[in-house]
């Protein structure tokens, strides 16, 4: 009798061993990660040129970028601009929880000279799908821009723009007319999280601009879709610079006369990114069109 008392207690003792490491496991697997997934580029940076940020952090909705100098945003991602040179600690808090620190190195602007090398001005860490935007830097009239995915020329214009669709480390090589060998940059695409579907505004903006523009490639009333943006983005500006496709540029105002032409082809707006002078400046200065048109 006392060997089946024993028995029966070892298998009850075990059955709630079980069921707390079932519950511990099940907890593990629904609670939200600890882990920060952000990234801040670049480190070092000239006075004037931007520093981009971005958060994609599993099951984050609330975030505080503090910049080391009093400023702060509240924003997932975007564009920050140092006004002084120096050594900043910038702080992420997500959540109001979790904390990640990096530290920013802004230094004077480098004056112009006739220094004849080629370099790229990139981000070094990007998000996959976002719209990476690449700068060469230096006199040259031709620029050849492979940014590792496709194995072949993806843009042919000194500032262009590119999507990865897959995350990885890519290598992008610029040639130009007066390099031997192309210029390297290695930037590093981070996976992105479908269910973290926050966006800064310029992004907001952008998709506003291309549903308009979309509008207008449709057919539909031209003055209320042009003036919208005209007088919401652009402060009125009808001269505001479109690059299309990373080679073509039109003033605003053309460039949309030239969508509502009736021709044989339809254009699909796929994207549009928007540029401001500076991170205070409410207006618009250029719109970065990527476009695509198929035979009626």
């Amino acid at each position: 009798m006392d060997k089946l008392v024993n028995a029966k207690t070892l298998i009850i003792i075990a059955v709630i061993i079980i069921c707390i490491a079932a519950f511990s496991a099940l907890h593990r697997s629904c609670a939200p990660s600890r882990t920060i997934n952000a990234y801040i580029s670049p480190i070092d940076v000239e006075l004037g040129e931007p520093v981009r940020f971005a958060d994609s952090t599993r099951y984050a909705s609330k975030w505080l970028w503090e910049f080391g100098n009093g400023d702060f945003t509240e924003l997932q991602s975007g564009e920050y601009f140092f006004t002084a040179t120096g050594k900043y600690q910038v702080r992420l808090t997500v959540n109001n929880t979790m904390e990640k620190r990096f530290l920013i190195n802004v230094k004077a602007a480098s004056q112009a000279n006739d220094n004849p090398l080629v370099r790229i001005t990139a981000p070094s860490v990007a998000m996959q799908e976002e719209l990476v935007v690449f700068k060469g830097v230096g006199n040259d009239t031709e620029w050849r821009w492979e940014f590792g995915e496709t194995g072949m020329v993806d843009a042919r214009e000194k500032t262009a723009l590119y999507s990865y669709r897959n995350p990885g480390v890519y290598d992008v090589m610029l040639t130009t007319e007066n390099t031997r060998y192309p210029v390297i940059h290695q930037i590093e695409v981070l996976p992105k999280y479908m269910e973290n579907d926050s966006t800064d505004m310029l992004t907001l903006i952008g998709m506003d601009i291309r549903e308009k523009l979309q509008h207008i490639a449709n057919g539909q009333p031209f003055n209320t879709n042009y003036n919208y943006i005209l007088k919401k983005y652009l402060c009125g500006n009808p001269d505001a610079i479109v690059m299309v496709n990373n080679n073509k540029y039109n003033d605003f105002y053309s460039y949309c006369h030239g969508l509502r032409l009736i021709g044989r082809d339809v254009t699909t707006i796929d994207q549009v990114v928007v540029e401001t002078r500076s991170e205070t400046d409410d207006c618009i200065h250029k719109l970065m069109v990527l476009q695509s048109e198929k035979i009626r």
